[in-house]
């Protein structure tokens, strides 16, 4: 009998032990940096804004973190700016959002599955094209059409925006950060990868001064 109850006790705790092991696994590999191939699309410049990460679960009605919340609004209204002037130079917007397959993961947190409302664009954003992929789907997208040159705006500066750099730079893109449409964690933190980008030599300019360029 005692055995019996053991065992009928120690099947949930392993259940939720693999949970919590499956989630620390995810995490560590989440941000990884993929490498690929090296563009050779090199001969002018050709670029696109990436807008990653800015959904539901982040910045809108299903977030839990205040501190996006808060931010959201002036950086999404930045984002829409530029890419309604990125759109009129008739260069392409890329929305990228996070989307997690892992049912695992999904039982402990579901705000990232798919067709869940955490995991959709947020709402205020004012969508300047159907390119929306999840999680790296938009690789091939860039490569396709010649890209080599990625603007970038976003969420969060020390995890999908950073890994999205390196990973970018691995392939050799030119990269360019907008300053006042990515988000880190806290503002200190958002200085110091700022700066740590700066230090790489990527490009670290505010809107108002990309939209200058454009429409020269």
């Amino acid at each position: 009998m005692k055995k019996l109850i053991l065992t009928i006790v120690s099947i949930p705790v392993l259940f939720i032990l693999i949970l919590v092991v499956n989630y620390i696994i995810f995490q560590s590999t989440a941000n990884r940096v993929s490498q690929g191939k090296p563009i050779t699309q090199k001969d002018s410049i050709k670029q696109a804004v990436l807008v990653i990460d800015i959904q539901e679960g982040t910045t809108g009605n299903y977030s839990d973190d205040e501190y996006y919340k808060m931010k959201s609004k002036s950086i999404i209204d930045t984002i829409n700016i530029l890419a309604d002037s990125s759109v009129k130079n008739q260069i392409p917007v890329i929305y990228i959002k996070s989307v997690i397959h892992n049912f695992l993961i999904n039982i402990l947190n579901d705000t990232y599955a798919p067709k869940s409302p955490g995991s959709k664009l947020d709402a205020r954003l004012k969508l300047a094209s159907d390119n929306i992929f999840s999680n790296s789907e938009f690789d091939s997208f860039l490569v396709k059409n010649g890209i080599n040159k990625l603007v970038i705006t976003g969420l969060d500066l020390a995890g999908c925006v950073n890994s999205t750099v390196l990973a970018a730079d691995n392939r050799e893109y030119d990269i360019c950060l907008i300053s006042d449409a990515v988000l880190a964690k806290s503002d200190s933190l958002k200085k110091v990868k700022l700066d740590e980008f700066k230090h790489r030599g990527y490009e670290i300019i505010p809107s108002e001064e990309y939209i200058d360029i454009l429409d020269k």
